[in-house]
């Protein structure tokens, strides 16, 4: 067990292993894509479900991960097959999480609003099912600090590969076929996910190992131990940094779609719009991995947050014909979605080595788990608020739009998600978790583990 442990920490992870453990991100961004963007205003428009009852099921299928997240993560963390502690819920899960994206981006109409919800949650327990295992996987793949942030870096850039795939599939349905609906959008990402995961899942699996982490013979009760990672300082600090993104981009990806028909007039340039917009992404990540060497990974990211808020500020009066200016200081945001989809992952994987030192277990699985459903359940608030306020004031989707609705859309779109861009670069600036920190902490670990191997 030591020798693995050292082995790990000493080497740096291969290539091969990077490209391969990250590659998963790429449908699941292309997932996530839609279900955030497209899918209340195909329901609520096309389908005629509404917008205060989309919400709402949103809302309600996202109240389940309470539960079902840190039940899985404490699941995965006791597990011990042949195969692994997290490769049978990633294989679990696929079929799953398949099965609801047929159902739920590929309707046969009319549908009614417990449909809607029904493989709403289908889709999300199969998520539950295959992505938290597959997270606590990577923070196990090594102890390195700069490593963990490689890996959620490499992890990054795939998930940015997939949201440019599902851009460049909005924009041949809207530039090329000249059939701009959701639901069409909707049609044809389904069918490329129900492609792309199988080969993806198939490709982590063969070329990606575990680390052999020693299950625990003393089996704490799932409650309990959520209970106790919730009295670790630097984790409640991340959760609150957490929810303050996912609200402010929920509040965004809530209106994103309606700024840009009723707003700007541009609703036929969506696509092309985040194709420049995650090209930046990708770009930017070695200015937040420079950065995160330089101050720290808690540093970096509260300064792409800071400069997030900036320039989706700038936006908040542009209006009809505006769409060029809206362009620029949209990719001048992407610069910073690199860092704050990725950075906080790799704190989290620190903040398990904490947990390790004081308690003497590996359970990185609950970690991810409870990080995962307030990341979930952030953005349910977030949209439910945002489409329920944007109800009120009798806003419906291809309707003619009143100026309060107008007023609203920029409102949620730009002022919103700033406040909550901001405070998240507040809280997390200075973060306790430093490199030094957790270079002397895995120091004192190893010689923890030295001394027990010698004394047994």
């Amino acid at each position: 067990m030591e020798s693995t442990t050292n082995t790990n920490t000493r080497r740096r992870i291969d290539v091969r292993t990077l490209v391969a453990y990250g590659s998963l991100g790429f449908p699941i961004a292309i997932l996530g894509y839609p279900m955030t963007l497209f899918l209340h205003p195909y329901y609520a428009g096309e389908l005629g479900l509404g917008l205060a009852a989309i919400s709402t099921v949103l809302l309600v299928s996202r109240l389940t991960d309470f539960v079902t997240d840190p039940l899985m993560g404490w699941l995965s963390d006791r597990t011990h097959t042949r195969f692994g502690r997290r490769r049978p819920f990633v294989v679990l899960g696929l079929p799953i999480m398949m099965f609801g994206i047929y159902k739920l981006f590929l309707p046969d109409p009319p549908v009614d609003i417990w449909y809607m919800l029904v493989w709403n949650m289908v889709v999300y327990f199969g998520w539950t099912v295959m992505v938290l295992p597959y997270g606590a996987w990577g923070a196990e793949l090594t102890d390195n600090y700069m490593d963990r942030a490689r890996i959620t870096a490499v992890r990054q850039v795939w998930t940015i590969a997939g949201l440019l795939g599902a851009s460049v599939v909005i924009w041949f349905f809207q530039e090329v076929l000249e059939t701009p609906g959701s639901g069409d959008v909707l049609g044809g990402i389904g069918m490329t996910l129900l492609v792309v995961f199988p080969i993806v899942v198939a490709v982590l699996l063969l070329l990606v190992p575990e680390r052999d982490i020693e299950v625990p013979q003393k089996r704490q009760k799932w409650w309990k131990a959520l209970t106790s990672i919730l009295k670790i300082g630097p984790f409640r600090r991340m959760l609150y940094v957490a929810l303050a993104i996912v609200i402010g981009e929920a509040s965004r990806h809530a209106v994103v779609v309606f700024f840009m028909d009723d707003v700007l007039q541009a609703g036929d340039r969506i696509g092309r719009t985040f194709i420049f917009y995650y090209l930046m992404g990708v770009a930017a990540i070695p200015l937040w991995q420079w950065l995160a060497r330089r101050y720290g990974k808690h540093r970096s990211l509260a300064i792409a947050m800071t400069w997030s808020g900036l320039m989706v500020l700038a936006t908040a009066f542009l209006g009809a014909g505006d769409y060029n200016t809206f362009l620029i200081f949209y990719v001048l945001k992407g610069a910073s979605f690199g860092a704050f989809a990725y950075l906080p992952l790799a704190i989290i994987a620190d903040v398990v080595d904490v947990d390790t030192a004081v308690t003497r277990q590996k359970r990185a699985g609950i970690f991810f788990a409870v990080f995962g459903a307030v990341d979930k359940i952030g953005i349910a608030i977030g949209m439910f608020i945002a489409l329920q306020v944007l109800n009120l004031t009798g806003y419906a989707p291809g309707e003619p739009v009143n100026d309060a609705g107008l007023w609203m859309i920029r409102i949620e779109y730009a002022v919103i998600p700033t406040f909550f861009f901001l405070l998240a670069s507040y809280l997390v600036w200075s973060y306790p978790v430093t490199n030094e920190r957790h270079a002397n902490l895995i120091a004192a670990l190893k010689r923890r583990e030295l001394r027990e191997a010698i004394s047994g």
